[in-house]
């Protein structure tokens, strides 16, 4: 790294990164700065560093109160602790973490199913456009008037309905 690249990174993480909100919730210290929120036990034996995003910065920036953040402490410390002591608790996240995924993956097979009737739909807009630009000058002159006179009677009918 350059000189010039370091001392733009000293800068940004230091003196840009000012405090927003400090405290203590249970044995747990939190500090949340403008790129990140640090988390630390109160005798020093565990800490964690997680930048600025939706979650779980942002969620637990606007809740109300300290008991979100302690709960969100207290799980990431347990789970880090514990993790490499218990094969049961680590098979129980890979199952946990396995359920997930298969509902993340059957929401985004209903977005592209959606995506594709959106494209089917637009294809078929696209076509009749064609079928009517195709038209000899006559007939697109008779179909635009036909038109024409529909959507006339369908706002007539319309506030003939408020009106009533």
């Amino acid at each position: 790294m350059k000189i010039k690249e370091k001392i733009q990174q000293f800068w940004w993480f230091r003196f840009r990164n000012p405090v927003i909100r400090k405290g203590v919730a249970g044995a747990f210290r939190f500090v949340f700065r403008r790129f990140w929120l640090e988390i630390e036990t109160i005798s020093g034996n565990f800490k964690a560093r997680f930048m600025a995003d939706a979650h779980p910065y942002a969620y637990l920036l606007a809740s109300q109160g300290d008991e979100n953040i302690h709960g969100f402490c207290q799980t990431v410390y347990l789970l880090s602790k514990t993790l490499t002591t218990d094969q049961g608790l680590v098979d129980d996240v890979v199952k946990a973490f396995a359920k997930y995924d298969k509902r993340l993956d059957k929401k985004a097979a209903a977005e592209v199913k959606e995506d594709e009737m959106e494209e089917k739909i637009a294809l078929e807009t696209e076509k009749q456009i064609q079928e009517v630009v195709d038209m000899p000058k006559k007939e697109r002159r008779k179909y635009e008037r036909d038109v024409s006179g529909r959507f006339k009677k369908a706002v007539a009918q319309s506030l003939k309905e408020k009106e009533a």
